[in-house]
């Protein structure tokens, strides 16, 4: 007669540590994409809000443009530099339907928002912080500011 009671608990062992790692590997897992999708909500989210903030301004300096006879036109805007800790960049697209596009790489996020106007309006890119939107020489520029 053969005694494998120490096998069977050793055995019982192994095999409790091993779902026991197989469960916290798959919280750990699970847990990840759901803070990933989280700070991509969060990301998408306040690129809209500053996206709409740009184009207010953007929209602000044309009224103004248009009621100023060859003057020089500033309109200031404080943004932060970062949105849920990733860099950002703000992209003034001209022509007959003039948009702003803000993206950032981590998490790869774009969001677009359109504006109307009257005035020219000068194809640029900045980084996100300080801007102004500066009307000189007939066209509106979105520039990054100096604090």
């Amino acid at each position: 007669m053969r005694d494998e009671r120490g096998v069977s608990m050793a055995l019982g062992y192994v095999l409790g540590l091993s779902i026991a790692f197989l469960l916290v590997a798959g919280l750990f897992v699970a847990g990840g994409n759901f803070v990933q999708e989280q700070r991509e909500t969060s990301v998408r989210t306040e690129m809209a809000v500053i996206s709409e903030q740009i184009a207010s301004d953007m929209e602000s300096a044309d009224r103004l443009a248009q009621s100023t006879d060859n003057g020089t036109i500033v309109v200031e805007r404080s943004l932060p530099s970062r949105v849920s800790g990733s860099g950002y960049t703000v992209s003034v697209e001209g022509g007959a339907d003039p948009r702003l596009v803000l993206r950032t790489r981590d998490p790869d996020v774009e969001i677009t928002a359109h504006f109307s106007n009257v005035t020219a309006v000068e194809s640029t890119e900045t980084t996100g912080g300080p801007i102004q939107v500066v009307y000189e020489n007939g066209a509106l520029v979105l520039e990054r500011r100096d604090r």
